[in-house]
């Protein structure tokens, strides 16, 4: 009996290594099924998104190019405007209408002049601007960079922006 318990003693951590490997193989294979499932599914989110972004981009690109066109059409129409514009404002076209609504060239002997006395009025006379007093020259370079940094300060107060 005792050789029996010996021998069944001996055989049991055979039994237990081979069910460990055995867990520990199915373990490892849980885990590469695993971590191609968590590969296949980050590349399919990626394909998802790749076409997504090509999707827009082409979408954009396509807004960009009718607006393009309507852009190109725009200053073709603004260019027939300009010469008709230019030929609406011809000598010669304003000179034959001019003849047709009866306008005849004036005569400087017919030119009437119209002498108005005070003209303008002094009220819109427009005023001299005073000059800003010129400070004293500066005598070190300490109360030049003072003068610049107060100067600065109070036109940011002000709001000017110092050009």
């Amino acid at each position: 009996m005792v050789q029996e318990k010996v021998a069944d003693q001996q055989h049991l951590p055979a039994r237990k290594a081979r069910e460990s490997l055995r867990r520990l193989n199915w373990l490892t294979e849980a885990q590469a099924a695993l971590g191609w499932g968590v590969i296949l599914i980050l590349a399919a989110l990626l394909g998802v998104i790749y076409l997504s972004q090509a999707s827009r981009i082409a979408t954009v690109g396509r807004r960009v190019q009718i607006l393009q066109n309507t852009l190109d059409t725009l200053h073709r129409e603004n260019a027939t405007l300009e010469r008709k514009i230019a030929e609406a404002q011809s000598l010669e076209r304003l000179q034959a209408e001019a003849a047709r609504m009866g306008f005849l060239p004036a005569d400087p002997e017919a030119i009437e002049y119209i002498i108005v006395t005070d003209y303008p009025p002094d009220t819109f006379a427009i005023p001299e601007p005073e000059s800003a007093p010129v400070p004293p020259p500066v005598e070190s370079m300490g109360e030049a960079l003072w003068f610049t940094a107060r100067g600065s300060i109070t036109g940011f107060m002000r709001g000017e922006s110092g050009e």
